[in-house]
């Protein structure tokens, strides 16, 4: 296990346009890969499982925690690497972790205090744990999750992430804590003028980053990366990737970044079939 961060790769490459030689593909999961059921189109799972059956990995790249990630990478296939925590936390196919970025833990520990004296509530991933210092709406409460009130005097292992929720907690957040940004980044979703979540992450916790070292480790050059996503979070990821592709529906910054925007309603598999396996297979070869 590395918890090391060299400079993530920076080699230049020409973007866009359709490739020959892609080896990897990172794909976003909500609203991407999936919609609301949590479950892959079966068009999209066919297109992905042919990537891999060409041998080109692909990867997940999520917000998502590793037990939020499992159960679609397990509608792939086994052994698929997970980019968690929006770049925080990289395991490779055999669940290990390669690469942690976390929040030092006495800085987390201030925060958290602070939180706890203006009445925001807030969540904390540390070491495979969930911590809220108030049960969430049932709705995003983890199972196995810990309440703590005073989770600012407990918390004993450096977080991978620290949450809070609701526009007074968001909007409170960032206007006291951004003075903070050599230290932590805030990641504001859906976006600033909208608060409603901000994630307290290490400045290296992106998954253009994490993407990057896993490259790097993999003998990969960006030019052979294709990635597609549709939010905010997935704004390091595509510039990074030799080719970038956004959804139809994405967050409009996206467009600064992506070499293509696909059309409402186009989804992952035409993406795949387009610029990955056009030279392997028509839509629908398996």
């Amino acid at each position: 296990m590395s918890s090391e961060l060299g400079p993530a790769s920076l080699r230049p490459v020409g973007r866009g346009g359709r490739h020959d030689g892609f080896r990897l593909v990172a794909l976003d999961i909500d609203h991407t890969l999936v919609g609301d059921d949590n479950e892959i189109a079966a068009r999209d799972l066919a297109a992905v499982r042919q990537c891999l059956a060409m041998g080109i990995e692909v990867v997940l790249a999520t917000g998502r925690t590793r037990p939020g990630t499992i159960p679609i990478a397990r509608q792939i296939g086994e052994g698929i690497p997970m980019i968690c925590t929006t770049g925080g936390v990289t395991y490779n196919g055999r669940g290990e972790v390669i690469r942690r970025a976390t929040v030092p833990l006495t800085l987390a520990r201030d925060v958290l205090d602070r939180w706890r004296r203006e009445g925001i509530p807030a969540r904390a991933d540390a070491a495979g744990t969930v911590y809220y210092t108030s049960a969430p709406p049932a709705r995003w409460l983890v199972p196995g999750a810990i309440v703590d009130p005073d989770l600012a005097d407990h918390l004993s292992k450096a977080p991978d992430q620290l949450v809070v929720w609701g526009e007074d907690g968001c909007r409170w957040t960032i206007r006291h804590l951004s003075y903070l940004s050599a230290d932590v980044q805030l990641l504001v979703l859906p976006s600033w003028e909208e608060p409603r979540v901000v994630h307290v992450l290490h400045p290296r916790a992106s998954k253009g980053a994490a993407l990057a070292d896993y490259c790097h480790s993999r003998g990969i050059d960006r030019s052979q990366v294709l990635a597609i996503g549709d939010s905010l979070n997935d704004f390091s990821l595509l510039s990074f990737a030799g080719t970038g592709i956004a959804m139809g529906h994405c967050e409009p910054m996206l467009r600064l970044v992506a070499d293509v925007v696909l059309d409402a309603g186009e989804a992952v598999a035409d993406a795949l079939y387009a610029y990955v396996l056009s030279a392997g297979g028509r839509d629908g070869d398996c």
